[in-house]
Parts: C-alpha cells; structure tokens; sequence
C-alpha cells in the first residue's frame, strides 16, 4: 500500500472508473479520483454497528493536502466518533430543517464530519499519551541503562536531558510535529554531529513508544524524512616521516623527567605505542588486562568491546611491548599489582580523557604538521598502512575488528605522495613505451609510423583509419 502523500495526490491520474488511494501511514484516510478527473478526500470507518463508512472531506480544490491529513487525524482519533451514517447533503436556504416520512423534525445527531474544533480534538487524543520527559525518563531506565554501553549512556543521557527535555517535555509524545522536529534539529546545525546524534535519540525514542504501544503503529513518527547533516569525513593519516617524528619525540620524552616539560609517563607513551602499533581503539588499549594476553597464540583477547567479543592479532613487536610492560609492572612497588597492562600512577586504569589531553597538549603540539592529528586517527594510519602495503581488505577489517567491508574501506585512504609516485610512473612507463615504438618504426620503415585506430562499430565487422 503507497503511502498518500502531496506528490502521490498530484500524479494520481483518472481512468475509466472511480478508484481510490489508501494511505499506509494514517490508516482510514483515503484520496477518491473520479473518471473526470475530480480528486476528493475520504476518511473511512466502521461504525459500531460494523458497517463501512466513508465521509467526505472536501474536494483537493477545496483543501490542500496538509488541511486535509489534519482534519483526518483529528476525526479518525475522536473517541466518541458516533455510528452515524454518511453526511447528508444540507437543506436549501429557507427550506426550513430536514422532516422524516411523518412530517416530525429529524434528530440531528453528531456525524463525523462534525468534528470538535482542533485543539480540543487535540487535548482529547493527548490525554491518553504520556508527556514526553516522563517518557524520557522510562526510556533510560528500561532502553539505555539495560541495553547500551556505558560511554553510549552518557552521550544519549546528556542529549536527553540537556537537549530534548527542555525542548519538547512539556508535550504529549503524539503532539510533536514534523516540523517540530526539523526546526529542533536545523537550531543545531552549528554543530552538525550533536545535532544528527539527538535526532538519532529522538528516532530510537519513538521507535521504542511504537514499540511499548505508547505511540500509535498508524501514524507516522514525527522524526520521519528529517534529513541529517552531511558527515564530515577526515582523512588523515600519518606520513612515513611523521611515524618517525613521533616515534623520536616518545623516545626523547621518555629520557626526560615526566614532571618537567616534555618528559612523558612510561604508560603515557606506551599506550600511545600500543595504540600505533594494533590499531585498537581508545577504549580497548586502555581495558586490557593481563588476562587478556596471549603471548602463545599471538593475540589479545578481548571480552567486550565496541562490536562486542573479539580477538585481536598482534605481531611480535607488540607482545615485546607488551613484555616490557610486564617487566615495568613487576618493578612497580604498588600493592596490590594493577589489574591493568596500562595503569595510572595510583594502580588504577588510565581515564580515557587523561590520554587524550595529554595527546592534544603534550605531543601533537610539538610536532610541526600534527596539530589537528587525533589519537583516534592513529587506528586510521594502521589500517591505510596495512592497505598500502598489500594486506587484503578483508584481512585488515578481520584485524581492526570490523563487521561490515564498508566500515574497513572507509579507512582506505591513499596518501598524497604515494599517488603522485604512482602518476611519476605511469608517465614515465608511458614515454618509455613511446619512445621505444617511435625507434622500431623508424627502424623498420625509416619514416614514423602510422597510427591505426579502430573504432568499435555496432556492426559485424569494423572500419581502421588510418
């Protein structure tokens, strides 16, 4: 079943008899187009008797079509809609009122084209849905605190109640509009991503009314067909000669003492070592346990991740990382031991945002060209250094952990340089073999050679020019 829409109303076409268009959105409303080509709006029922109803709503000369859907929803929602039969014409001007057979006045009852002006029709169908804060409040405790990550449960709980709350609480979940939620989300269009991620748990919100049964399955949600920013891509990657800056200034923080300026924590710099080296993300670096090590098989193996359980291979210059973080770990007068490969000065895990400020003030900073380098983008240079070298697609999505080949190829980038060396040698293999034909034609003619072209006709055979 299409679904009625604007366009759909405008492209309906006339045919030999009367036919109508159901709309799969709002079930019960109907656009009826006569062989003439007159298009009329229909709301269409069973009244409590069971028997089919349809009323009219007026002509598409008469209403536009959002007039139209509105008057709909608010007719098909009254909870008192009678069993009353279609609208009758009215009585001509001073024909007095409508008589039955007996000559007695006719009742006049409510019909459903009587409908309840639209703001009581409004409250009426509101009082049965929840406001939307406290919505909001159940779909943390029963969606986000059971169902998501920890670090997810911070960003939807901040956008929930720093963003959507103070926006729409005070409504009732089925009064908020399609044009609600686009303005809401083009007022953030400042910051593209935090306003796509509030509009995504806007989206998920109303998929779980749907759901529970406290949104209405026949009507559309308002966060449907609003658009979101176009994403930024950022494509960078370390060069060759920036691996080895930064591989020089790990080297020179570690001389230095870590409380001076430029000297580094021993965990500080192995983490960032270790993050180059895998690939992994923040996040797992950071999580790894010495029970996750297995020097045996060559590989880290991780409960849970952002993807779920996984194993990740490592080579062997990162288990004599790992290693010597063993060894530092043993040296260390802590009691008890740190549970963690990677630990802070108190024998705790390392914060998260500890080593992204010490990344963003203490490293990049000194380094010509990294400035807007991120720590995340050292998992984009492993995966494009693996691709450069020959590693397949797939065995690289395998490495970093990927579900999907479209995640991994995001991370497909080709630097600059190597491009440019690429072009440098196709020129120069294209000159070769120019120069090379130039010789053996001369060779064999003594005059250049002719160039003979052959165009691909259609037909069996083809024509040369020469």
């Amino acid at each position: 079943m299409p679904r009625l829409t604007e366009r759909a109303v405008a492209r309906a076409k006339p045919r030999a008899s009367k036919y109508e268009i159901a709309c799969s959105v709002l079930a019960g409303f109907i656009l009826r187009v006569l062989p003439s080509g007159k298009k009329a709006y229909y709301i269409r029922f069973r009244d409590h008797a069971g028997k089919d109803r349809r009323v009219r709503l007026g002509a598409t000369t008469e209403l536009n079509f959002a007039e139209a859907l509105q008057q709909a929803m608010d007719q098909l929602n009254r909870p008192d809609l009678p069993p009353a039969p279609l609208a009758r014409k009215a009585p001509r001007k001073g024909s007095g009122a409508s008589r039955t057979s007996s000559g007695a006045p006719r009742a006049q009852g409510p019909t459903p084209t009587q409908a309840p002006a639209p703001a009581k029709a409004r409250r009426a169908r509101a009082s049965k849905s929840p406001l939307l804060k406290d919505f909001a409040l159940r779909y943390l405790k029963e969606y986000v605190y059971t169902r998501l990550k920890p670090s997810t449960q911070v960003k939807y709980k901040y956008g929930i109640e720093k963003r959507i709350i103070p926006e729409f609480g005070a409504m009732r979940i089925d009064e908020l509009q399609f044009s609600d939620v686009s303005a809401f989300h083009a007022s953030m269009r400042s910051t593209p991503y935090f306003a796509n991620h509030n509009l995504v748990v806007l989206c998920s919100m109303y998929s779980r009314a749907v759901e529970w049964g406290v949104f209405d399955r026949n009507l559309s949600p308002p966060t449907r067909g609003v658009k979101k920013f176009p994403a930024k891509s950022r494509e960078r990657f370390l060069t060759p000669k920036e691996r080895a800056a930064l591989d020089r200034f790990l080297d020179d923080a570690l001389e230095g003492k870590q409380n001076r300026r430029g000297g580094l924590r021993w965990h500080s710099v192995a983490t960032i070592r270790l993050l180059a080296f895998t690939g992994m993300r923040v996040s797992e670096v950071l999580g790894l346990t010495w029970d996750m090590v297995d020097e045996r098989h060559h590989c880290f193996r991780l409960p849970d991740s952002k993807t779920g359980k996984k194993v990740v291979p490592v080579s062997e210059a990162t288990l004599d990382l790992v290693r010597e973080c063993r060894r530092v770990w043993e040296d260390s007068e802590l009691d008890p031991k740190p549970h963690h490969v990677l630990y802070s000065r108190y024998g705790g895990p390392i914060c998260p945002t500890v080593i992204s400020k010490t990344w963003c003030e203490r490293v990049r900073t000194k380094l010509p060209g990294m400035e807007s380098f991120r720590l995340h983008d050292l998992r984009h240079s492993a995966a494009s250094d693996a691709l450069m070298a020959g590693v397949p697609l797939a065995v690289v999505g395998k490495i970093l952990g990927h579900r999907k080949p479209e995640t991994t190829a995001r991370y497909a980038h080709i630097a600059d340089e190597v491009l440019s060396d690429a072009v440098e040698t196709m020129s120069r293999a294209i000159s070769h073999n120019t120069r090379t034909g130039e010789r053996q034609g001369r060779a064999q003619t003594g005059r250049p050679p002719r160039v003979r072209v052959r165009l691909p006709f259609r037909s069996s055979g083809h024509q040369a020019i020469e």
